[in-house]
């Protein structure tokens, strides 16, 4: 069994839901979303910094940022899975 979405704790408590994709603390029943360009840019860089610096947490909602944009990253909507 190896290291994938079901069976490691990530930051920010996302876990894949039922309906696909992944939301913050695998809510369920929430309408997914797609990023726009702006929401790459900005959560690309997230990643970055949160690498760099050390924040798993940053670099947790940059990477849903990026794939679902802002309201994925903040909770109110689901990313298409990473």
């Amino acid at each position: 069994a190896g290291r994938n979405a079901y069976t490691t704790d990530r930051p920010l408590g996302v876990r894949p839901v039922p309906e696909g994709g992944v939301a913050i603390g695998g809510q369920p029943n929430l309408d997914t979303s797609q990023a726009g360009i702006t929401d790459k840019i900005f959560g690309k860089t997230e990643k970055v910094v949160g690498k760099m610096t050390n924040n798993p947490e940053m670099h947790e909602r940059g990477e849903l940022r990026e794939a679902g944009g802002r309201a994925a990253a903040e909770g109110h909507a689901r990313a298409p899975h990473d």
